[in-house]
């Protein structure tokens, strides 16, 4: 069981953005479900079956609940937090570009369109959607229609 926790640790950190596959928690109840494994089997000691059983089931739980769809990458953050850490960095680079906008326009409304003209040039994949989640998140407001504003 520990070699799954190491391995799945270091999946994580192997890729282009830095994820945590699996924590320590994860790794407890880990051993918590051999442990009701072996019991189930109304034995005191887990055996490699339990082990085996518990890494089976705590990889289609993260699996199904932490992958990202994007880089196929177990991400515990989109379980924890709901933001994976593809978004996060998407997120982040969207801020960048408005803290900049407003600094060349001088604190002044930013237009829409150029957002994510310089989104487009940065590669930012879905501004769109980020935009529209900054906005329900209450970090940038729309003052007119076109024009944003981030909330300080």
């Amino acid at each position: 069981m520990e070699k799954f926790y190491v391995d799945m640790r270091n999946v994580g950190a192997s890729g282009e953005i830095a994820t945590v596959s699996i924590t320590l928690r994860q790794f407890e109840a880990l051993l918590r479900l051999a442990e009701a494994s072996a019991k189930v089997r109304l034995e005191s000691r887990v055996t490699v079956d339990d082990a085996e059983r518990a890494i089976r089931l705590m990889r289609y739980s993260l699996t199904q609940l932490g992958m990202e769809p994007e880089t196929g990458i177990v991400d515990i953050d989109r379980i924890e937090s709901g933001v994976s850490a593809v978004q996060r960095s998407r997120i982040r680079v969207m801020l960048d570009i408005l803290d900049s906008l407003q600094k060349e326009f001088k604190n002044k409304d930013i237009s829409a369109e150029d957002v994510l003209a310089e989104a487009e040039t940065q590669g930012v994949d879905k501004p769109e959607e980020i935009l529209e989640r900054l906005k329900r998140e209450g970090m940038i407001f729309e003052p007119r229609p076109g024009f944003i504003r981030k909330i300080m």
